[in-house]
């Protein structure tokens, strides 16, 4: 039972995650989880999967801006992605600064040299210095000398109440994030142009399932009878993706070797066809 939306209640639900292909917008891969499971943890092992289903190397990922954490971007770059166009609009005016932990308008350069180790000393603002201490699931603490939080003419900004020793975790993953950042401020019109067509291709997706397919709301209880709703509805999209190409190739065949004809040679060939649904004989074509 999950939901981020505060104007919802609290109530089952399911998350499904999938990727599409932006040229055609046929859906390669579907997963489906229970709404407690955050997309991050979904999204690389999606992207392994498209690309060994369809045998082809991804070149370009576009994602919204829930998708902008260390661990995307460190492995998307594992993986030799050149090009991807994630939103940072959450993270975008304001910096998290590494060794303060916290938002900072001009942030200094010790904040933005990328870091390769997670074993490196951090600097604070005063000049101070953060020693790595216990690592954990994702990254490692950083942790203060008391004396210097004491002297720190920036605790009451740095420091929460009652508390002496600075201690920030940085993510594992967290040169990636910062190159993300500066990447996103050098985005060109052509990466603007693939992030406003992921909202309509990959979003549109979803909003088609929901409202045409009725996946809004899932016709049977439990995590297994949801992921054959899914993909049935996914199916079904591949099949209109399917017909309308087809119908592009047929149309293109007919128009390639079809003679070309006068609009009244059209007029009267369509009127000496015979209907058997229409007594009426069609309207001239103008």
């Amino acid at each position: 039972m999950a939901t981020t939306a505060r104007n919802r209640r609290l109530e089952p639900s399911y998350k499904q995650h999938s990727v599409v292909d932006d040229e055609r917008g046929v859906v390669l891969d579907l997963e489906v989880t229970t709404g407690e499971v955050n997309e991050g943890e979904q999204m690389l092992a999606r992207l392994d999967a498209a690309a060994a289903a369809t045998g082809a190397p991804i070149a370009t990922v576009t994602a919204d801006a829930g998708y902008a954490c260390g661990k995307i971007f460190g492995g998307l770059e594992r993986r030799s992605i050149a090009a991807f166009a994630i939103g940072l609009e959450r993270m975008a005016t304001r910096w998290l600064t590494p060794h303060q932990g916290r938002a900072d308008p001009q942030p200094r350069a010790a904040a933005t040299v990328p870091l390769r180790s997670a074993q490196r000393h951090r600097q604070m603002h005063a000049g101070k210095i953060l020693r790595p201490g216990a690592p954990v699931k994702h990254g490692r603490f950083f942790h203060s000398r008391q004396r210097d939080g004491v002297r720190c003419d920036l605790a009451a900004l740095c420091l929460s109440k009652g508390r002496t020793v600075k201690s920030v975790v940085i993510g594992d993953h967290h040169p990636a994030l910062l190159r993300a950042r500066r990447r996103r401020e050098r985005w060109s019109a052509e990466d603007d142009r693939l992030y406003q067509r992921h909202r309509w291709r990959s979003e549109g997706y979803h909003g088609e399932a929901k409202t045409w397919h009725g996946l809004a709301r899932a016709v049977r209880r439990g995590l297994d009878n949801m992921r054959i709703q899914a993909f049935l509805t996914a199916a079904a999209v591949n099949l209109k993706r399917l017909a309308a190409a087809v119908l592009r190739i047929l149309l293109e065949f007919l128009m390639a070797t079809a003679q070309p004809r006068p609009i009244g040679q059209l007029c009267k060939l369509l009127h000496s066809m015979p209907s058997a649904t229409a007594k009426q004989p069609l309207a001239p074509m103008t």
